[in-house]
């Protein structure tokens, strides 16, 4: 039997939020992957100044320690804590104004209903709408059309 990913994440991010933001960090993504008796719950966490492995060991037991207690997945799973990375996908807006006035690749869905490229740099981001500049053009892209976003290292 197949469990619901979506209602173990919203119960899971509704016990864990309190927790991780009253520590100082603010959870950055949530997933639950693999299949049952063999699922990862993975934590993505940052902080300002970064995230160091301390950080990532004190928030894993934590987690785990109230994960244990109010038993949200029906099924074994393993608990991972980590930090984002320079090169993760924007998912909050908080992530889109981090990024203003820095190179930013975008990958959304036209007016056309054709999926394009942007590479540019993100001028900022109001009533969901971001904007892009890349020095020959202007952009507007509405959030909802955006499928990945994040910085451009490259």
């Amino acid at each position: 039997m197949e469990i619901d990913r979506d209602l173990i994440i919203d119960r899971v991010s509704f016990l864990v939020t309190p927790l991780i933001e009253e520590a100082g960090f603010e959870l950055v993504d949530l997933e639950l992957v693999g299949r049952q008796n063999n699922y990862s719950l993975r934590f993505l966490i940052d902080k300002p100044g970064g995230v160091a492995l301390k950080d990532c060991v004190a928030i894993n037991h934590e987690v785990s320690n109230l994960l244990d207690v109010e038993d949200p997945i029906p099924s074994r799973y393993t608990l991972e804590v980590s930090s984002p990375g320079l090169d993760r996908p924007f998912k909050k807006t908080r992530d889109y104004q981090r990024a203003i006035g820095k190179p930013v690749k975008i990958i959304f869905v036209n007016d056309f209903d054709q999926t394009k490229s942007l590479i540019g740099h993100l001028v900022g981001i109001e009533d969901g709408i971001v904007k892009i500049s890349n020095h020959k053009e202007d952009y507007n892209i509405r959030l909802e059309c955006i499928k990945k976003a994040q910085l451009d290292l490259g």
